[in-house]
């Protein structure tokens, strides 16, 4: 079995990055705040910008799950830069294709990710939303140490449906 590395990418895989993310849009439409038309719409020059090293410095950070050279899953986070809430990092975009899901690769990008914002001295605490309807991806973030801090009613409607969404906080 060929063996998931978890990394960072550069500039020049911005294709492979936009092809992820609107298959998880096109695949998982109620586990995302974005739509898959929404972001089909983006020019070239938002996906490049997603991996410049000035989105890294300016408060954002997205690993990426690979096998043999494809990419399989993802999970980032950002934080503003406003003084009073730049202390809170907003887990965003985790996603494993359907066909690698079950082999521990959500769980090792979460724990890259989580280690990465620890690693900054100004982050204090993650917070997430998600779907209180995706079961796995509750316990996935329950297993990562998130905690249930609230439910947003009917947050999120996709194609006539509401859902309502968990927040989630993990204090560092």
């Amino acid at each position: 079995m060929p063996e998931t590395s978890i990394i960072s990418l550069p500039p020049e895989r911005w294709r492979d990055v936009k092809q992820l993310r609107l298959e998880a849009l096109r695949e998982e439409p109620a586990a995302f705040a974005s739509s898959y038309q929404d972001e089909l719409a983006f020019g070239d020059d938002v996906w490049r910008a997603r991996l410049t090293s000035a989105a890294q410095r300016d408060g954002n950070m997205t690993f990426f799950a690979e096998v043999d050279g494809a990419l399989i899953g993802m999970a980032g986070a950002g934080w503003p830069s406003k003084a009073k809430l730049r202390h809170v990092a907003e887990v965003y975009g985790v996603y494993v294709s359907a066909d690698m899901r079950g082999k521990g690769t959500a769980s090792r990008l979460m724990r890259r990710l989580l280690d990465e914002l620890r690693s900054l001295e100004w982050i204090e605490k993650a917070r997430l939303d998600v779907n209180a309807e995706s079961r796995a991806a509750v316990r996935l973030y329950e297993k990562s140490g998130f905690e249930i801090v609230g439910r947003a009613l009917r947050e999120l409607k996709v194609d006539g449906r509401y859902y309502d969404l968990h927040m989630m906080e993990l204090h560092f």
